[in-house]
């Protein structure tokens, strides 16, 4: 089993703080989030971590890792960056977000999944929701399951019955299902990758992103599992997540929400 970190991102809404550097490299309790993520994965056994660099790429140095580098000057999201490491598709892959810190407990759920397709969703995510941003209807997106099959994801500002959790940006690939996903990949490159149509909630393919390519393998029959945890990590997409994440450190209301030692 190998992890993949997608560390390509601009990270605009960080510019307070990260102005000048990736925004996975961040200090978050004496660690960049991607070095916390790393001594997460090895902790769980996984040493096998490659990470996907775009952005301020040279400024994301961490100690046993491998990368692999997409050109700065190219268009795309999270789905381009998970495919620009398809050579890494030999094993078992845990893929991630380059902005999120999680509890060693998720990834230990994570590696016992048997699902072809298995994402991470938070069950119990409304208080941390609601404490980050006020309201679980800010920043919304849909989340419908039968039991722990994913319906249907990815929808923006949905109706509150149909946010049954929260996408985390934590999935796990099985080996053998993901040589049919390159091939899908494929051909929908072929289609669409010169195009500027809509292609779900994307702007177009070339930036499509992470949920909707979820919601592509669920129409094409692939199994796509909710892997369910309750709470144990952190996002940070903005430069209030950063603040209010340091304030929780400060008053010692972070362990509601997330524990480096869990």
């Amino acid at each position: 089993m190998k992890a993949i970190i997608l560390a390509g991102g601009l990270g605009t809404r960080l510019n307070k703080y990260a102005k000048d550097l990736p925004k996975g490299m961040l200090l978050f309790l004496g660690k960049s989030i991607i070095e916390k993520q790393v001594e997460t994965f090895r902790k769980c056994g996984i040493n096998n971590i490659v990470i996907v660099r775009k952005h301020l790429a040279d400024k994301i140095n961490v100690s046993g890792t491998r990368y692999c580098d997409e050109d700065p000057a190219t268009e795309g999201n999270m789905v381009r960056g998970l495919f620009h490491a398809r050579g890494e598709f030999d094993d078992d892959v845990i893929m991630t977000y380059g902005d999120v810190v999680f509890e060693e407990k998720v990834i230990r759920k994570v590696i016992e999944s048997n699902a072809e397709v298995g994402v991470v969703v938070d069950t119990h995510w409304q208080d941390y929701w609601t404490s980050r941003l006020g309201s679980v209807t800010q920043d919304s997106e849909s989340m419908v399951l039968d039991e722990d099959r994913i319906v249907s994801l990815g929808i923006p500002n949905p109706d509150v019955k149909n946010m049954y959790a929260r996408y985390v940006g934590i999935i796990k690939f099985s080996k053998d299902v993901l040589p049919k996903i390159e091939r899908l990949f494929d051909k929908e490159k072929e289609k669409y990758w010169d195009k500027d149509d809509k292609w779900y909630q994307s702007k177009n393919f070339k930036k499509a992103y992470m949920t909707d390519w979820l919601q592509h393998l669920i129409n094409n029959n692939f199994d796509v599992r909710a892997i369910k945890i309750e709470r144990g990590w952190l996002e940070f997409d903005t430069n209030e997540d950063y603040e209010q994440a340091l304030e929780w450190n400060k008053t010692g209301t972070l362990e509601k929400f997330y524990s480096p030692d869990r």
